[in-house]
Formats: structure tokens, sequence, C-alpha cells
């Protein structure tokens, strides 16, 4: 049997390095074992360097400074959601003025919406748009005295296929007997009934119409 050259070290196999079966680097124990395992079975005729080592360890920090930011902005993005709820809640009861012209389509119901007429219209058309712009419904709602209206849609195509959940839009107009032109606006007022929430936000129910915070324009007793 070959015997190693005098004055050489014989080098022993490479331990295997301890399974990870997450696949998770991100943590200190994780990196540092690593790092341990990487010194056990370095070549002895070549070791680490100490700028390699150095370097790695600036690595650890900065992982380590990430994971810090990553918790602090989650929880403040908690507190967020915590203290809109209830911002929210103490509207129950006041008297709100929202411009809006989204809807939201979930699994549970159809989708309400509001607009407010400046007159008298004879015909009333409401288009229900995507994300894409598509036009996805046309409502016609014919004979409609001036003021706040709502209408429901009850979340189906043209073709009668049920639409996927999520946010949608919708535009409304409207013209008179003589075929003239009638003002809209997507604008609802009235009390504050209940809050609810949608994807985690919340939102105040005016009559059967969802609007979200940001899209209330005014709040009265």
């Amino acid at each position: 049997m070959a015997l190693p050259p005098t004055g050489s070290t014989p080098q022993t196999a490479p331990k295997p390095v301890p399974p990870n079966p997450k696949g998770d680097l991100s943590s200190q124990d994780t990196f540092m074992k690593l790092l341990v395992a990487e010194l056990k079975n370095q070549d002895p005729m070549d070791p680490m360097q100490s700028r390699d080592m150095v370097a790695q360890l600036a690595t650890l920090s900065s992982v380590q400074k990430l994971n810090a930011i990553d918790e602090k902005l989650g929880g403040m993005q908690q507190d967020s959601v915590a203290g809109s709820s209830l911002q929210s809640a103490n509207l129950i009861g006041k008297t709100v003025t929202a411009k809006t012209n989204r809807l939201t389509l979930n699994s549970f119901s159809s989708s309400i919406g509001g607009y407010r007429l400046q007159g008298d219209a004879k015909n009333v058309q409401v288009s229900v748009v995507d994300s894409s712009g598509q036009t996805v419904r046309a409502l016609n709602l014919d004979n409609q005295s001036a003021g706040d209206k709502t209408f429901e849609w009850d979340g189906r195509d043209v073709t009668g296929r049920r639409m996927p959940n999520g946010k949608y839009l919708f535009q409304v107009t409207a013209t008179d007997a003589s075929g003239a032109p009638v003002l809209t606006s997507s604008e609802v007022s009235g009390p504050v009934t209940e809050v609810t929430y949608t994807n985690g936000a919340p939102e105040v129910v005016v009559g059967k119409v969802h609007v979200g915070l940001s899209d209330v324009t005014s709040i009265a007793q």
C-alpha cells in the first residue's frame, strides 16, 4: 500500500453539514453551524483566510439586521390595522358622505354600490368594470328620481358566469325624458350602521353600501 509523501498531512473525509430540511439560511444558529462545519473540514494546507471569515460574519450581521427590520415592519402594519379598526368603530351612528365607485365582490353575497342623481332620469345605466378596464356587466335602471340611489350587482357577467372575487369599478350614466344627460356622481350619504372587514381592511356600511375609510369625505353627528 502506498504511503503518503514525507512531510504531508493526511486529509480526512469531510463530515457532512447538518441537514436543514426547511432550507432556512436566515437564522443565526443555522449560519453558525455552517461556518463551524466549514472551519472543521477545511484543507489544512489551504486554511480559510481571515478576510473570508470576516466577510461571512459581516453577511451574518446583515441578515440579522434585515430580519429585525422585517419584524418591526410587521408589527407596525398590525398596529396600523388595529388603529384603523378602532377609528372605523367610532363612526357607528354618525352620518358620513363618501365618494366611491368601487365594488367588492366576495363569495358570500352580491355587491351593492351607491350613486347620486342631480335630477330625475328616465334611463340610468351602471357599467361594472374589471381591473383591466373591460366592462363585464351593464345594468339598466329606468325611471329614477333625483337623489341618492343604490344598485345591486349579483357578481355575474353578461353571459351569467360568476366573476372572480375582488375589486371592481362602476360607472353611471343617465338621461332624462328628453334624452339630455343628467349629472351623476358616485357618492353615498347616510348613517353608519356597522363595520365589516374585507381582506383584513375595515369598511363602514352606509345603508347597504360598503365604504372604505379612505373614501369618506365628511363626517357629521
